[in-house]
């Protein structure tokens, strides 16, 4: 049996295989930030398909400083209904569901939030404090509304991921300078979080490879901060179009050495041999993004034998077409309705 389809764990996870759905933005909440349909069948419907762990794409704490029109907002009165029925989806099929909590910090366009974005500069200490408590109180949701986990995120140049980058922290109080420092935000939210749904739940971080010149050093922080693995991704994933191979796995070995935490590897892995490859390098996880935009039933058909390489083009278009033909993928042929009603014309 290929490694892939071997059963794993993360934290209180038992997962039924290798692969896991990098948080991948669905676009499917409605204007305000509320949630649909759509998006909880987008959920299921990857379960249903043989993905193991479902993360969601990212949930913003704060309604205030979302990332585009169709993403999800932590509101007040956020449909928990809906949460339960994607957690209850996910789990008929025997998947596990995580979900991805987020602050677009200087990725908040003013044109959606009506308020210039704000970066790591641009918070007092009260407010940072604030936001802390803004992912704990998402994730005492995600608890009560039956999901396995959520994970943290560290990456991409959104507000964590910015936080502990010197290009973007010029802080000169305890939230900047050192790389200890401008962990310090990151590090509190993630004890926090812990603290609040305990050892029952997952919490997990997806943290870039190279936004800091000292990659070993910075996993050391992460896996010392109680949580139950680490999703390794790169601030460059968005330039690598075209290229079909493990973006990120030659760093993760090199600085993971001697490290016990579980690692999941996402970027570029785009066929069956490339993930087993992945595997045998001794990560216990593969995450998929782009290649499940494409093709849904993606792992399943691998499962079955029916394909070993994903039909994904590695164009980037999933990053834009959604704007304009209303579909997630330029090989897809039919709109979404969802889609149209968020990004059609206004």
């Amino acid at each position: 049996m290929n490694l892939i389809w071997q059963a794993g764990r993360i934290g209180p996870m038992e997962l039924k295989n290798r692969t896991v759905r990098s948080a991948t933005n669905e676009h499917l909440a409605d204007r305000n930030g509320m949630l649909t349909q759509a998006w909880a069948d987008t959920e299921i419907e990857l379960a249903r398909n043989e993905v193991g762990l479902v993360i969601t794409g990212h949930f913003a704490v704060d309604p205030a400083r979302r990332a585009d029109e169709g993403q999800p907002a932590m509101l007040p009165d956020i449909d928990r209904e809906t949460l339960r029925k994607a957690a209850d989806g996910v789990h008929g099929y025997g998947g596990r569901i995580v979900m991805q909590l987020n602050d677009a910090g200087l990725k908040a366009p003013e044109a959606v939030n009506g308020q210039p974005p704000k970066g790591p500069d641009d918070f007092t200490v009260s407010e940072l404090k604030e936001l802390r408590d803004r992912y704990v109180a998402a994730a005492i949701i995600a608890k009560e509304c039956g999901f396995d986990g959520v994970q943290v995120h560290c990456a991409h140049g959104y507000f964590l991921s910015s936080f502990l980058d010197p290009k973007f922290n010029h802080r000169t109080d305890e939230y900047g300078g050192s790389y200890d420092n401008r962990f310090r935000l990151a590090g509190e939210v993630i004890s926090a979080v812990r603290d609040a749904v305990g050892k029952d739940m997952a919490v997990l971080v997806k943290m870039d490879s190279n936004s800091n010149p000292d990659f070993h050093h910075a996993l050391e922080m992460f896996a010392a901060s109680r949580i139950d693995a680490v999703e390794i991704s790169g601030v460059d994933f968005g330039a690598r179009k075209g290229e079909k191979s493990a973006f990120y796995l030659d760093a993760l070995l090199e600085a993971g050495k001697g490290m016990e935490i579980p690692f999941i590897l996402t970027g570029g892995i785009f066929s069956l041999g490339e993930a087993e490859r992945v595997l045998e390098a001794g990560i216990p996880f593969v995450g998929f993004s782009r290649s499940l935009i494409c093709e849904p039933g993606l792992i399943a058909a691998w499962k079955a034998g029916m394909q070993n390489e994903a039909k994904c083009l590695a164009c980037n278009g999933c990053y834009q077409i959604y704007r304009s033909r209303y579909v997630r993928c330029v090989q897809h042929k039919t709109p979404m309705p969802q889609l149209e009603k968020v990004f059609g014309a206004k």
